[in-house]
This record gives C-alpha cells, structure tokens and sequence, in this order.
C-alpha cells in the first residue's frame, strides 16, 4: 500500500499538486509508522528526495501540515483521497482525520 501511495505522490508531484503529493507521502508514512515497518533501504533516498522537492515548492509550513494530516489517515481515507484526485485532478477530498466518507446507499 505504502508503495502505491508513494507513486501516486510523485504523480501528484509532477502534475503540479505539491500538497496532494506531501498528503500522500505523509499517509505512506504513517501507515508504515503505525506497522511498525520502514521503507525498503533503496526506496529511501528518492522518498526523501520527493518530500524535499516538495517542501521546496510548496513551502516548509505548508509541506509539513499536509505530510502530518496525511500520516494520520486511515488506508480507507487514503484510498479515498487517491480517487478523489484522480477523478478532478489534484484536488483532495476533505477528510478529516478517523473520518471516512459513507459508501453511497441505495433506496429501499
């Protein structure tokens, strides 16, 4: 999971989502944080190159407050972030942390 949202980060990166991209590489984070696992050692210095970049584009403050709201998302709210930016761009859907987005229902 870490790994594809890491991906996805670059890809939000690299279409001009500098915030969608520290919120993803944040989730990536915590979920391994939470499972007590880090990344691979050869991943490591491009995922510190990618958060750096990031940083760099957006802002320190503004880096570090979305890598945190991320790093405490659930892999459902992380699932739910990725599709809401892939289907309007970059845009990320408003979550809050423990919250998720109710499947829709149908009537009776």
């Amino acid at each position: 999971m870490a790994l594809c949202l890491v991906a996805f980060a670059r890809l939000a990166f690299a279409e001009g989502g500098p915030e969608q991209a520290a919120l993803l590489a944040g989730t990536a984070a915590g979920l391994r944080r939470r499972a007590r696992r880090r990344a691979w050692p050869v991943l490591r210095p491009g995922e510190a190159d990618l958060v750096a970049q990031v940083r760099q584009a957006q802002g320190a403050v503004r880096s570090d407050e979305a890598f945190a709201a991320g790093s405490r998302l659930s892999q459902r709210e992380a699932v739910a972030a990725i599709r809401g930016r892939r289907r309007t761009g970059t845009r990320r859907p408003d979550l809050r942390p423990g919250l998720s987005r109710s499947s829709p229902t149908r009537p009776p």
